[in-house]
């Protein structure tokens, strides 16, 4: 079926919101901004000093698992190390600050799959002679006060040495009344959930029992359920662009 003339809230704004907007026209539906949290860089000494070490390169690589990590980094002199994102949207936010990415999952975008993409490096390095990941690297992991301890544990198993810091804040914004009205009333047919810090925003909120509720993978439909939110879609890979093919194939 097609998402023409639905209306969908995506949860946050600026140049990420706009995109999805865009995204959502392509196929004829309304994309309806309501930013419900916000990434916001913390300047702890603990941060500070890993991007201090990062300047100086003692790192061998660096891991980022969102893109909301663009935002710390710009505090960052200088970044002497190779990088690791966990998915293409990461990549690119890091590549259009102008950091250059040398890793990628190809597929399953999420801390296990970058685990995996990993090994799969280090073999084919193997393979030629070479050792693109060497054992043990020394590896920092910069990451939101919420991020789960599967890709830092999963470093250390297999023998590096993880400088795990968390380099921002996921806090939740105040929404206008209008806005939480209009959300009762109906007036979005679906909602983009993003993360576990999303849904849980979201749930907040008296919402219609008519709203699709379309999670962007099954890491955040467990967190959706966690808050008592249904998850209705479930995108088969974390991608925004497959979040929005599943909502338009159940629409």
């Amino acid at each position: 079926m097609t998402l023409a003339g639905r209306t969908v809230l995506v949860p946050r704004g600026g140049n990420w919101g706009e995109r999805v907007c865009d995204l959502l026209a392509e196929r004829g539906a309304t994309g309806w901004v309501v930013p419900l949290v916000a990434a916001r860089p913390l300047h702890t000494a603990e941060v500070r000093g890993a991007l201090d070490r990062l300047a100086a390169g003692g790192y061998d690589w660096l891991v980022v698992t969102s893109a909301a990590t663009v935002g710390v980094l710009e505090a960052a002199a200088e970044v002497l190390a190779k990088v690791a994102a966990v998915g293409p949207a990461t990549a690119a936010a890091l590549e259009g600050a102008g950091f250059a990415v040398d890793l990628v999952p190809e597929s399953d975008f999420s801390a296990e799959g970058l685990l995996q993409a990993w090994e799969l490096a280090g073999i084919e390095a193997a393979s030629r002679g070479a050792s693109a990941i060497p054992t043990p690297s020394r590896v920092l992991v910069l990451h939101s006060e919420l991020a789960r301890d599967t890709l830092a544990d999963g470093l250390s198993e297999r023998g590096h040495w993880v400088d795990s810091v968390v380099g921002y804040r996921v806090e939740e914004l105040a929404v206008e009344e209008a806005a939480a009205a209009h959300l009762a009333a109906g007036r979005a047919d679906a909602a983009l959930v993003t993360s576990g810090s999303v849904a849980r925003s979201l749930a907040r909120f008296d919402l219609p029992a008519a709203m699709t509720i379309a999670c962007l993978g099954p890491v955040t439909a467990q967190d959706a359920a966690a808050v008592g939110l249904r998850a209705d879609v479930v995108a088969p890979e974390r991608t925004i662009e497959a979040l929005i093919g599943a909502l338009e194939d159940v629409s």
